[in-house]
């Protein structure tokens, strides 16, 4: 049997994080799945899941610990594939404020869709020099709820914050 985990790490940035992360898994048999690294602000934060044999899963929390030494790490074990719904991608732009994925994600949520992936960062207009938001995210539309309904929502949300939400 195997049993499924995802894992977060994070930590100051350095050469060989991934490099290190891999041979540990490998040397348990595990199977990388899927992965989400960045380095922010000189951090590196990542999760990613893993398949290992369930008698590895011991040896292999404890290496990943002791062998990345200065990452603080999470295991959480995962259920079984799945996306309850239909998926769609957000993409905003506009003025940077404050609150602005507070109120994009409130609204999301009680529209019954949930983030899957979530993308963004904060960069200079090109002519006026003003901060603009940018923003990508994708999302799963939880059955039972309309589409039509989360555009009108998101539709009225832009026009109140004064940004461009397109929905796909």
């Amino acid at each position: 049997m195997t049993k499924a985990v995802v894992i977060s790490l994070i930590g100051d940035d350095r050469p060989g994080i991934v490099e290190s992360i891999a041979s540990i898994v490998v040397q348990h048999q595990g199977d990388w799945i899927e992965s989400h690294m960045a380095n922010l602000a000189g951090k590196f934060a990542g999760i990613l899941r893993v398949n290992l044999p369930d008698q590895e899963f011991e040896a292999f929390a404890s290496d990943l610990k002791s062998k990345t030494e200065g990452l603080n790490i999470a295991f959480e074990t995962a259920s079984a594939d799945s996306k309850p719904g239909r998926a769609y991608k957000l993409e905003l732009l506009g003025q940077d404020q404050p609150g602005i994925i507070y109120r994009i994600s409130s609204a999301l949520a009680s529209n019954g869709a949930t983030v899957q992936e979530m993308e963004s960062e904060v960069i200079d207009a090109s002519m006026s020099g003003e901060k603009l938001f940018r923003a990508s995210i994708s999302i799963c539309l939880a059955k039972g709820h309309d589409i039509d309904q989360l555009s009108k929502v998101l539709e009225d949300l832009a026009n109140e914050l004064i940004v461009d939400i397109e929905l796909e």
